[in-house]
C-alpha cells in the first residue's frame, strides 16, 4: 500500500502541469462551462464476455460538479456480472479553483490528501494520512521556472516514515508553449520515463503522444488522435492495433466511446449521461 501512495502522489504531481495532454479523451470543459453539467453517468457494456448480450451493461463512473464545472465528487463502480466494488472520492476547492482536499473511500480504506501550491498556482506539497497508518505520506515538490513562467524542473521528494526517494521531472515546450517533452529521472538521474506529445498550437488539441518507460521495465507505447471538421476527436489510434472511436450528441457532448481490440473485434463501449445545473435547463 505504501507503493501505491508514491504512485499516486507522483502521477498527481504531473497532473498540474499537462492537464491539457491528459484530458479524458472525448470530453470538452468548455462545453461543460457552456451547458452546466451537474452530473456525467457513464455506463459500459462488455459484449465479449461469454454469455452476456450488448443488452447486459455495467454502471461503472459517476462525476459530479459544482456549478464552476469543478469536479467535486467520483464514484468508479463495478456492479454488474456478478462484481462488486467501487471508489468514492469528495473534493474541496480554495477560491482560486485549487484543490485544497479530497477524501477517499476504497476497498474499505479512507484517505486523506491535503494540497498546498505557491504564488505560481503549482503543488508544492501533498500530505495524505489513512486512520489505519501512524504516519503521514508526504509529497514535496520544488520548481524551477523559464522566462514565461513555464516550469522546466520539477524535484519531487516522496516521504514515509524513514524513507524517501526523489525523482527529478524535465519539461520542454514547443514554439507555443504547450509541453513537448517530459523526462522524469531517479535520483541518481537515471531515466525512468520519458512521454512526448504533439500539441496544436492555438486550439490545444493532443495530436500524438508516446510514452518511453525505462524503469522498472523497458515498454514503448504510442497514440494518435483524428479530429473532424467540428474539433471533436473522433478516433484514437494505439501503437498496439487497438483503437477507441468517439460519438458526440447533437450538443457535443460526448455520447459513447467504442473500444476495438486488435483482431478489430468491439471489446467494450461506454455510453455517457448528463444532468444539468437548474440555471441551465
Amino acid at each position: 500500500m505504501i507503493k501505491k501512495f508514491k504512485y499516486f502522489a507522483l502521477s498527481l504531481s504531473l497532473i498540474f502541469i499537462i492537464s491539457v495532454a491528459n484530458a479524458q479523451e472525448g470530453i470538452d470543459n468548455e462545453l461543460f462551462k457552456a451547458y452546466g453539467v451537474k452530473k456525467m453517468t457513464v455506463f459500459v457494456k462488455l459484449p465479449l464476455l461469454p454469455n452476456k448480450t450488448m443488452n447486459d451493461s455495467c454502471k461503472t463512473e459517476v462525476y459530479e460538479f459544482d456549478t464552476l464545472e469543478r469536479l467535486i465528487f467520483e464514484n468508479n463502480i463495478l456492479a454488474c456480472y456478478g462484481w462488486n466494488g467501487n471508489s468514492l472520492k469528495n473534493n474541496i476547492y480554495d477560491s482560486l479553483n485549487r484543490l485544497i482536499f479530497s477524501k477517499e473511500l476504497s476497498e474499505n480504506i479512507t484517505t486523506f490528501s491535503k494540497f498546498s501550491y505557491n504564488l505560481n498556482g503549482d503543488m508544492i506539497k501533498l500530505v495524505q494520512t489513512r486512520p489505519d497508518l501512524t504516519d503521514s505520506f508526504v509529497l514535496k515538490n520544488e520548481y524551477s521556472y523559464n522566462k514565461k513562467g513555464k516550469v522546466t524542473q520539477q524535484i519531487s521528494f516522496n516521504i514515509f516514515e524513514s524513507d524517501t526517494d526523489k525523482y527529478i521531472t524535465k519539461y520542454e515546450y514547443d514554439a507555443a508553449d504547450n509541453v513537448k517533452v517530459i523526462w522524469t529521472y531517479t535520483a541518481t538521474m537515471q531515466l525512468v520515463k520519458k512521454e512526448t506529445y504533439d500539441i496544436t498550437p492555438i486550439s490545444k488539441k493532443l495530436l500524438e503522444s508516446s510514452t518511453e518507460i525505462k524503469l522498472p521495465k523497458e515498454k514503448f507505447s504510442r497514440s494518435w488522435n483524428y479530429y473532424n471538421l467540428d474539433a471533436q476527436m473522433y478516433r484514437t489510434q494505439y501503437s498496439n492495433n487497438t483503437w477507441n472511436e468517439y460519438v458526440y450528441k447533437d450538443n457535443g457532448l460526448l455520447d459513447q466511446v467504442l473500444n476495438y481490440n486488435m483482431e478489430g473485434k468491439l471489446s467494450s463501449y461506454k455510453t455517457y449521461f448528463y444532468e444539468f445545473h437548474e440555471k441551465h435547463n
